[in-house]
């Protein structure tokens, strides 16, 4: 490892990509490795190029649990197991930034103690809704996709919230003054990363569901937009906490976009 410590994160995903995907394995799941964790720290600025590539394996395993939930299962309940899946991937960590945004945002205070919010232990009424609110959308739209895009459905949604996610990192400043997990990302994250993560997601989709590419990028852009400028407005830039909440929105819409009937 010491003769390549001078490589760009770029350079990095590129000649090690098992050994990064393995790290970003690790970061994002909560799934085993089997693998060692000693170069973590050496290829970790090199993870955003593997979000959206994590995201579509843990898509994949998902689908092939919904085929096998769907032969035994009433509908409404394997919808509502997959969704609990989607989030348990990840330790639920999403969850938990998508109610520490939803608190800190929907308070109506200044950028500091907003921040300060964001990292109360402590789950608020609004963080509580929010969670309530976003697994019943999801929930509702998986039971009314359409068996044909079921399979496509499960594979696309979290990758396109990792995808997000890296999009988030690349175009926004990190909002706190410290050196949090976030600022390893926010301060680190290129342009290039949230390309390729971009082009590997519309090719996912172009693959799986052709006839509705323009629709789901539409709702894609729609939240990314909509919620960077929030997050601008109420704290100047991006955490840990609000990757967490994009991720678990643009799911929700991708999910509610693919159940519509155009």
């Amino acid at each position: 490892m010491a003769d390549h410590q001078n490589y760009s994160p770029l350079q990095k995903a590129l000649k090690n990509p098992f050994a990064c995907l393995l790290v970003t394995f690790r970061f994002l799941t909560i799934l085993p490795t089997f693998s060692s964790s000693r170069d973590d720290p050496y290829y970790f600025d090199a993870t955003p190029y593997y979000f959206t590539f994590v995201g579509l394996i843990i898509g994949c395993i998902i689908a092939g649990i919904g085929f096998v939930l769907n032969l035994v299962a009433p509908l409404l309940v394997s919808a509502a197991i997959l969704v609990v899946l989607l989030s348990f991937a990840s330790g639920f960590f999403h969850l938990d930034g998508l109610a520490d945004t939803a608190d800190a945002f929907m308070s109506s205070r200044p950028r500091e103690r907003c921040l300060e919010i964001m990292r109360d232990s402590r789950i608020g009424v609004m963080g509580a809704a929010a969670l309530c609110s976003v697994l019943l959308v999801k929930t509702t739209a998986l039971v009314s996709i359409a068996q044909g895009d079921l399979v496509a459905a499960l594979i696309i949604t979290p990758a396109a919230g990792r995808t997000a996610m890296v999009i988030s990192m690349s175009t926004l400043a990190y909002a706190r003054s410290d050196d949090g997990l976030g600022s390893l990302f926010f301060n680190n994250t290129r342009s290039s990363a949230a390309i390729m993560s971009g082009v590997l997601l519309c090719l996912v989709c172009v693959l799986l569901v052709p006839g509705k590419l323009f629709h789901i990028t539409i709702a894609f852009a729609l939240v990314l937009i909509i919620f960077s400028r929030i997050s601008l407005r109420k704290i100047g830039g991006g955490t840990g906490d609000t990757l967490g909440c994009l991720g678990e929105l643009v799911e929700a819409a991708m999910l509610v976009t693919l159940s519509l009937d155009f």
